[in-house]
């Protein structure tokens, strides 16, 4: 009896959190394409392009000095049986985390000051100082939202989510609006970083949950080395996913971003339902994993969710194939998208199914131990999609890359559904 009533509550709490996550991804996707769509109307394609690369190298940035430590906190807070040990462990790697975010500023200050980086991204290199700075704030939100996932009040880290995101929407039209232009969005993105960490502090004194933070560096060797298998597939990853626009803004400039990011953003929207649901499920599915006889039910539900997640991508890539222009028009107003964006956008809408799949085959990897698999795969992924673009990009631009990323995103699935098939057998046969 006990049983079926943690069950029960396991899927209540699975439920609310997804459907927190799901609400509040839609409404900072929502608010981000009006940031997106206003942009584009009080800076042009230009603009957008500028914007697209700065958020891209801000991101880059992030993960890199995040070396799979926010993975690694969401996992380890999850499996820690009380509060103190959830704080002890957030005051031990909070110092960490932050100085590998000074660490990654300072080198965007020295990279700014050189001459080769203003000419090798049009400009970029003076601007490079206020990515270095963004990166701060984004790395304390970033970090303590994963600390409240592992908590599972995926509700909460999802409502500040929301509120960071208005803020940085407000922020920034008001800047548009006097004429600041583009990086004084930036500037106000990251106030609103800076806001959602003050909020969270809050709450966690609220739930006495506030930790004393804990300089010694002494464990910081083992933790890196714990973390490094996360860190080296998150870098993979967004690189994978990235490196298009900086090829594509180096090589055919920042209209063609432009037109890359404004497609981008629009498909990139269709995988929030299967996006938040594995989100919400990683840490349930790594608890489950570690039970006994929680690997046969973990299988169980693999196999069940791949032809619904498959079916459900098929199913919103050809709604948006047939609403692609009215949703280009309605975010970017008439005329104001670059030219193409609606061709892209419905070539990129096909990479959904395929996005779900190479999701969930992922966490599985992940929950079974099998990290290194994922590593190697989306290197071998990353390789393709480079080599791809640097064939395809000088004939047929940001279409080219649409199409890239399309062959990419179904090639990951492949290789990731192969390894996650063998690590299941491998598994039976061990039991």
């Amino acid at each position: 009896m006990k049983t079926l009533h943690v069950g029960r509550r396991t899927r209540l709490r699975i439920g609310r959190n997804a459907l927190s996550r799901l609400l509040a991804q839609m409404g900072s996707r929502l608010i981000s394409l009006v940031l997106v769509g206003v942009i584009t109307r009080y800076t042009g394609s230009v603009g957008l392009g500028r914007y697209v690369l700065i958020t891209t190298v801000l991101t880059l940035s992030t993960v890199f000095t995040d070396l799979g430590l926010g993975t690694l906190l969401t996992r380890e807070t999850a499996a820690a049986p009380s509060l103190e040990e959830q704080r002890q462990l957030l005051g031990r790697l909070v110092p960490l985390r932050m100085a590998l975010a000074g660490l990654g500023a300072g080198l965007l200050l020295i990279l700014s000051a050189l001459p080769v980086q203003r000419a090798a991204w049009n400009g970029l290199g003076p601007i490079a100082a206020l990515i270095g700075a963004a990166l701060l704030p984004r790395a304390g939100f970033e970090f303590l939202s994963a600390f409240l996932n592992g908590l599972r009040r995926f509700d909460v880290s999802s409502s500040v989510s929301v509120a960071a995101r208005l803020a940085a929407l407000i922020g920034g039209t008001l800047a548009l609006l006097r004429g600041h232009g583009v990086a004084a969005v930036v500037i106000a993105s990251a106030a609103g970083d800076a806001v959602g960490i003050v909020v969270y502090v809050g709450i966690l004194r609220a739930w006495q949950a506030l930790p004393r933070l804990k300089l010694s560096s002494a464990g910081w060797k083992q933790t890196l080395s714990t973390a490094y298998p996360f860190a080296l597939t998150g870098i993979i990853g967004v690189a994978y996913r990235r490196s298009d626009v900086l090829l594509l803004s180096a090589w055919q400039g920042d209209a063609a971003a432009g037109q890359y990011g404004a497609a981008y953003k629009l498909a990139e929207t269709m995988g929030l339902i299967p996006a938040s649901l594995l989100d919400v499920a990683f840490p349930e599915m790594a608890g489950l994993a570690s039970r006994p006889g929680g690997r046969e039910r973990l299988r169980r539900t693999v196999r069940r969710a791949a032809p619904f997640l498959f079916l459900v991508g098929v199913a919103l890539s050809a709604v948006g194939t047939v609403l692609a222009a009215p949703l280009v028009r309605l975010v970017y107003g008439i005329g104001g998208a670059p030219s193409g964006t609606v061709a892209t956008f419905r070539l990129q809408l096909w990479a959904v199914p395929a996005m779900f799949l190479y999701l969930l085959n992922g966490h599985l990897l992940y929950v079974l131990g099998r990290q290194r698999l994922v590593t190697r795969a989306m290197a071998v992924v990353a390789a393709v999609n480079v080599a791809l673009n640097l064939l395809v990009i000088p004939r047929w631009s940001a279409l080219g890359v649409s199409g890239v990323s399309l062959i990419s995103a179904f090639l990951l699935w492949l290789l990731l559904a192969a390894q996650a098939r063998r690590a299941l057998c491998a598994d039976e046969e061990a039991v």
